[in-house]
């Protein structure tokens, strides 16, 4: 049965989707088998993956899975043997109305992606910066939330939304949710700030797991600007090196 993770903050510009691009393929490259989930109405990580492709999904995207317009086997891209993606699209906002409006409406991507739970060794969603329907679909599909955090002042101590709307979640929808862990992101040693604020966040924070950290690295940029994985684009820096990390230490807490 595949492990749901959600890559989820509700502030924006933490690097959700390079979490969500990188731990995938690092998973895969693992030899685990990965289905990725744009959920997000931006579709930054489908444009990651499949760049102007994009436009053939209109039709074929995680919205019109959630309005039980497609079926999962129609939307599902294989992008290699062990890594495939439900994809978002531009339209995906405008389904948000509709699935607002439907019944059992928290529940439409957890019903969606039940049949195939036992194909996935791993299921990691990618989420809007926003509390919103999409969001809290995500979360109560999850067995996990994977919260990526830039160790800014505000950062840090804007973690307590996340964990306001996990207790939410727990409390309706999903009692089961667990945190994963807290992904430091963008990490750098060349300022004591990082540093501080890390100190910062254990303090505030002493239950809260700090997964391994990822540095800031001009790398991971380019490779996104190329709609590259760090893998494909420098597979032997510190940043790869820091995915893999980071992919074995989910693969040991959840298994």
């Amino acid at each position: 049965m595949g492990v749901v993770i959600s890559i989820a903050n509700q502030k924006g510009g933490v690097g959700k989707t390079t979490v969500a691009l990188n731990l995938g393929k690092a998973l895969a490259n693992m030899g685990k088998k990965v289905l990725l989930v744009d959920i997000d109405p931006q579709f930054n990580l489908t444009f990651s993956l499949i760049g102007m492709d994009v436009v053939n999904y209109e039709n074929k995207n995680v919205g019109t899975l959630m309005t039980k317009e497609s079926s999962i086997e129609e939307v599902t891209v294989e992008l290699s043997e062990n890594l495939h993606l439900i994809p978002s699209h531009l339209t995906l906002s405008a389904k948000e109305i509709e699935i607002l409006n439907s019944y059992n409406r928290e529940r439409r991507l957890e019903k969606a992606l039940k049949p195939v739970f036992p194909d996935y060794d791993f299921i990691i969603i990618d989420n809007p910066p926003s509390m919103g329907i999409f969001l809290v679909n995500s979360l109560t599909a999850s067995d996990y939330v994977l919260i990526p955090l830039e160790l800014s002042y505000f950062g840090v101590i804007g973690m307590q939304l996340m964990f306001n709307l996990m207790a939410m979640i727990r409390e309706e929808t999903n009692d089961g949710l667990r945190l994963l862990g807290i992904v430091p992101n963008k990490f750098t040693k060349q300022t004591k700030v990082p540093q501080m604020r890390l100190k910062e966040l254990k303090e505030l924070y002493p239950d809260a797991p700090i997964l391994p950290t990822i540095p800031k690295a001009i790398a991971i940029e380019k490779a996104q600007a190329e709609g590259k994985s760090i893998f494909e684009y420098d597979p032997n820096g510190r940043a790869s090196r820091a995915f893999e990390k980071l992919a074995k230490e989910v693969v040991s807490i959840v298994e």
